[in-house]
């Protein structure tokens, strides 16, 4: 655990040079008492900023009132950490008027601490996006934003009367970042935000490479997901296209890695025998981390035709282990890989186009494999760590410039 906040804080404003304080706002977090399933996509990011201070609110929405609460974890892995239960209606009813109530405690919370953060970043645009803006308002911070496809396009859509608030949020946004490339286009026709001020922001896996050297594979297709969302990864769509195959996938077999309700490995199994499919798909339990990335290193393919992903983590995991995927258009990682043919894209759901592209990548996998490591600087410079972390202080750095807050405050 490092130095307090306040100790931090003090410490570079008597050396005349106070680092940026960062208040990070995620309704994503994976905090001690959030329940499972959730990302640690935003914990990846905090984790690799700490020689910032940083205030990570967690937000959970609650729909009973009497479910609210604040609790503060204090000095938590070297961040201040809040978990903040916040009540709001299902379906984004009063959006606005809930966020507003989240500002003014997170306000409050500051203002008791005398806590000023530099930056204000909330990890989605809509909702908690909202809360951010109010935020950098009363403070005079800088305003960063990350856009989560899935979310915010179900908001542009259902909340259309929301626009002109959407288009003045990113207006006055320091930085937007896309964490769902594959949104960009649509969400700068909803904003009219300024392209100068967006950048990529991919979620931060642990396999990153420059070089990637191709190994002979088994013969075997790997689908590792959360068996609590088998219709989200599309995993019926997936099952259905592989018996579709036939002939052409002989001798390969997919296995479905990941740990779910019984119900859910109950319904898989329903799947497998309706499609005569019994000792070709293969269901394994949940596999550790490091253990899964090794185990994809030596795999024919990986496919995970999902259905609104907003990042999905295991496609760039793959690709750096050398292994080809299936991803889905619009979805996931798509944006990521333009200009590179190291997978295949498909249409959501639509079974052909996976039956198809599991062929492709059984049938010409040699030369997958081989494209794949003939692109790994170009993979490691779009999607590594590092780079995605130097990008991100870079902006720091220009926003609290730009905003005139360094050493006054």
């Amino acid at each position: 655990m490092g130095m307090s906040h306040a100790a931090a804080i003090g410490e570079g404003a008597a050396e005349g040079n106070r680092r940026p304080l960062i208040l990070h706002l995620s309704s994503d977090y994976l905090d001690p008492i959030r329940p499972p399933p959730i990302t640690d996509a935003v914990v990846r990011l905090v984790d690799r900023m700490t020689d910032h201070p940083q205030i990570v609110v967690s937000l959970q929405r609650v729909i009973d009132p009497r479910r609210i609460a604040w609790r503060d974890f204090g000095d938590f892995e070297g961040r201040r950490l809040i978990v903040y239960r916040y009540f709001a209606p299902p379906f984004g009813i009063g959006m606005a008027a809930c966020q507003f109530v989240v500002a003014r405690r997170i306000g409050r919370f500051l203002a008791a601490e005398g806590l000023r953060p530099d930056i204000v970043h909330s990890h989605r645009f809509t909702f908690e996006g909202i809360a951010g803006w109010l935020l950098a308002r009363r403070f005079r911070a800088a305003l960063f934003c990350s856009m989560r496809g899935e979310v915010e396009r179900k908001v542009f859509r259902s909340k259309p009367t929301y626009r002109p608030l959407f288009r003045r949020i990113a207006r006055d946004a320091a930085r937007i970042f896309h964490v769902s490339a594959w949104y960009r286009r649509d969400f700068e026709r909803h904003t009219g935000v300024d392209r100068q001020k967006t950048d990529f922001l991919p979620n931060i896996v642990f396999n990153p490479t420059p070089s990637i050297a191709p190994v002979a594979p088994r013969p075997v297709i790997v689908s590792p997901m959360s068996l609590r969302a088998i219709d989200k990864k599309g995993l019926p769509e997936l099952i259905a296209a592989f018996a579709g195959a036939g002939d052409r996938l002989a001798g390969v077999s997919l296995e479905v890695i990941g740990e779910g309700p019984g119900e859910a490995v109950a319904r898989i199994r329903s799947l497998i025998a309706a499609h005569g499919l019994e000792g070709r798909v293969l269901l394994r339990d949940f596999m550790p981390h490091a253990a899964l990335l090794d185990h994809l290193r030596g795999a024919l393919a990986m496919a995970l035709p999902s259905h609104q992903e907003t990042f999905g983590m295991v496609y760039p995991e793959a690709l750096f282990a050398g292994t080809p995927i299936l991803h889905t258009l619009g979805s996931g990682i798509d944006g990521y890989l333009d200009g590179l043919d190291v997978g295949v894209g498909v249409r959501p759901g639509n079974v052909s186009d996976i039956a198809a592209g599991l062929v492709r990548l059984v049938e010409d996998n040699a030369a997958y494999r081989a494209r794949i490591a003939a692109a790994a600087g170009i993979l490691y410079d779009r999607l590594a760590p590092e780079r995605t972390i130097a990008r991100y202080r870079a902006a720091v750095a220009e926003a609290v410039s730009r905003n005139g807050v360094a050493s006054d405050r």
